[in-house]
């Protein structure tokens, strides 16, 4: 196990009549035994203490559905801090409404064709790009939510498309930061343990 740790935000739940924050199983599969995580839980919706952000060398944005003003601080936070970044749908989408200034998920575009819980599309990636060192030039990805980033701006850059031109991959621009999004769900598809192991040594080669 390497000695760096990752943060991995925990997102709303509720089971039974109770609500939670969670870190679902699968978002712990493809790090498990690499590295060791912590999840930033905040119940209260109170701005983070960035001394629990210091304690982290990379940061894992998981999939959700409720957007917070804390994520855009731990964004902001990890950015300027260059603290490695990878955001998984609702993730993804937060990275990207950062890009543009937005704090919430208004300026988001609402699609009715991509959440078929056990349909698979396929995604073009960008070439030149990390990703598409990562994935290569095409895979098929799962097709589970409803809605998408319009834009982003620099310095980020769209980096996987999907056949229906939706924002599947966005990164920085430039290599000094390493800051990841993407709108499929990389922990429940078999052929994506790269991108955490790329995640992971990015992590350790910026290791405070």
């Amino acid at each position: 196990m390497e000695n760096i740790t990752i943060g991995i935000i925990a997102r709303d739940e509720i089971i039974g009549n109770t609500n939670f924050q969670v870190v679902t199983k699968n978002n712990l599969k493809y790090i498990h035994n690499k590295c060791n995580y912590i999840a930033l839980l905040n119940y209260d919706n109170s701005p983070i203490d960035t001394k629990v952000l210091d304690k982290c060398d990379g940061i894992i944005i998981q999939g959700g559905t409720a957007v917070y003003p804390y994520h855009f601080q731990i964004i902001d936070y990890a950015i300027k801090n260059n603290i490695p970044l990878l955001g998984i749908c609702m993730g993804h989408q937060l990275i990207g409404l950062y890009s543009t200034g937005e704090k919430d998920d208004k300026s988001l575009i609402k699609i009715d064709n991509h959440y078929h819980k056990d349909k698979l599309h396929k995604i073009k990636t960008v070439k030149e790009t990390v990703i598409n060192s990562i994935l290569g030039d095409e895979l098929e990805v799962n097709t589970r939510h409803l809605e998408a980033l319009k834009e982003v701006k620099e310095p980020f850059k769209v980096s996987a498309i999907s056949e229906d031109n939706i924002i599947e991959a966005i990164e920085y621009i430039d290599n000094n930061h390493f800051a990841i999004g993407v709108q499929f769900h990389p922990e429940d598809l078999p052929n994506t343990e790269n991108l955490y192991n790329y995640f992971i040594k990015e992590v350790f080669k910026r290791k405070k």
